[in-house]
């Protein structure tokens, strides 16, 4: 399968100055291009794109294993749009934005007024995705947000090619964390581009997203700029990017030997450049041609009015993979999770006596109460957001704790989550008749067990794989034997008497 290899998908627009269409011109792109670029820059990204990719055919298979028993189910992805401006003209209003936003809620359920323009030959590969967007109402430090930020820069236009819109320190704005949100940026971008956006698996966390020019947001009325790109279908194409769709053509202009991968999109030569109706034959497939409605094709917005089951498939399959933190995010509930762990790189593995620093770390609305409890510690309870706690005795231990913001709270239980060890490395029973333990401190790791006896003949070898290594010598005579231990603290010998 050809697909669109590394890192940010650089679409309707040229990736060097001087080669972009304006506004009013075709779509174009400079993918490849581009492309070579990201891999000169960050060589391991390849990498992570094969290793996306294969994760995204095994999801696929396993929905056309079990699609007969799936109960299809409606994702939604939490949308932040980050507005960067120079002048009022590019502070687009909430209106213009929230237009947007309904633009992509009605093409990806298949609820797009122009759905019925859809061919009717075409009309049976017209899928609803099942995914949703909906505008942030909590920010990542869990506090309300209107899903909307607003940022005057001093820059009059952005470089794609440097990705500054994403970039605070260049004039841009930071990314939300991008397992959580679908980052949305707006701004006056350079050679008139239309958008670009990340591909699954093939950037930066902080460069993850969509980038929209300000004029190519949302549908007329909202939208007021006068254009054959107005209809907010630029961000419609741009976000199936971003869920690993490439173009419907494939990766090569003028070429029929390459495709999108994508076995319900007819193989077409070459992208489309306006809204010309009729069928369109290349590529021998007729009867019915090019489908130039597609939302990954370079129509004009107002020809545009699908997607396939088979880009369906492959989007939820994304989502499902390299997207999977878009399906735990309460970025758009008012809800709290509860959730912890230990302050900095602590160990929840410890020695009796030793204290361990835990850390709330609840999501959705910012916690303002905590109560912790704490099996076999010292103190057994806590109403700090990250207390101190002392285990006197060895043993495995509970941690539990329960967040609340007023009326919404969630709790937490991790079974077993403290491991408290001896101080010593301890063998018992001695003397013994059937088992022999031996149970190691934290920080000292046994690596091999060795039982000799008295004649110097070993008897028993083992090699440990957890804290407490349990020997069988039931079947050794009695006597006076000795245990050589060799740990990353050096070897070490214990005598050991076997009795019967």
């Amino acid at each position: 399968m050809r697909t669109l290899a590394l890192s940010a998908v650089l679409c309707l627009g040229l990736a060097f100055p001087g080669l972009a269409q304006q506004l009013m011109g075709n779509r174009s792109c400079a993918t490849n291009t581009y492309v070579e670029a990201m891999q000169a820059q960050h060589p391991s990204l390849g990498q992570e794109q094969q290793r996306v990719q294969q994760a995204v055919q095994q999801k696929l298979q396993q929905q056309r294993q079990w699609q007969n028993l799936r109960v299809a189910t409606t994702i939604t992805i939490p949308v932040v749009f980050h507005v960067l401006y120079s002048d009022e003209a590019e502070n687009i209003s909430d209106e213009q934005i929230l237009s947007q936003l309904e633009v992509l809620n009605a093409d990806f359920r298949r609820r797009n007024a122009d759905a019925g323009n859809t061919p009717a030959h075409f009309a049976p590969y017209a899928a609803d995705t099942r995914i949703e967007f909906c505008l942030a109402i909590i920010d990542p430090n869990g506090d309300p947000t209107t899903g909307i930020t607003r940022t005057q820069t001093y820059r009059t236009e952005f470089d794609y090619a440097y990705d500054y819109i994403k970039k605070a320190e260049n004039g841009g704005t930071n990314a939300w964390d991008t397992n959580r949100y679908l980052n949305i940026w707006v701004g006056n971008v350079k050679d008139k581009v239309l958008g670009y956006a990340s591909m699954p698996g093939t950037t930066l966390p902080r460069l993850d997203g969509v980038v929209l020019h300000y004029t190519a947001v949302g549908a007329a009325p909202a939208n007021k700029f006068g254009s054959e790109y107005n209809l907010g279908r630029t961000a419609t194409h741009e976000v199936g990017h971003w869920l690993g769709l490439s173009h419907i053509w494939g990766d090569d202009d003028a070429s029929c030997s390459d495709s999108d991968g994508i076995s319900d999109t007819p193989n077409q030569k070459y992208y489309t450049t306006d809204c010309e109706g009729g069928i369109r034959i290349s590529c021998d497939n007729g009867p019915y041609g090019d489908m130039y409605q597609n939302y990954m094709d370079y129509s004009f917005d107002a020809c545009m009015n699908l997607f396939t089951h088979g880009q369906a498939a492959y989007m939820n399959a994304v989502i499902s993979t390299s997207r999977s933190g878009l399906l735990s995010s309460l970025a758009c509930s008012a809800s709290i999770r509860s959730d912890f762990g230990m302050v900095r790189e602590a160990d929840s593995l410890v020695v009796a006596g030793e204290s361990i620093q835990f850390a709330a770390a609840s999501e959705g609305v910012r916690a303002t109460e905590w109560l912790w409890e704490f099996e076999g510690g010292v103190p057994t309870t806590s109403t700090q957001e990250n207390p101190v706690v002392t285990y006197p005795r060895p043993g495995k231990y509970s941690v539990k704790l329960t967040v609340r913001n007023g009326s919404t709270s969630d709790t937490e239980v991790k079974e077993g989550f403290v491991h408290v060890t001896v101080s010593d490395l301890t063998v018992f029973p001695n003397p013994t008749s059937d088992y022999l333990y031996i149970e190691q401190p934290a920080r000292i790791r046994v690596r091999h067990v060795e039982l000799i006896n008295s004649l110097g003949k070993t008897v028993l070898t083992a090699e440990t794989r957890h804290r407490t290594l349990q020997l069988d010598v039931q079947h050794l005579p009695s006597g006076v034997y000795f245990l050589r231990l060799t740990s990353t603290n050096g070897t070490e010998i214990r005598r050991i008497s076997i009795v019967r």
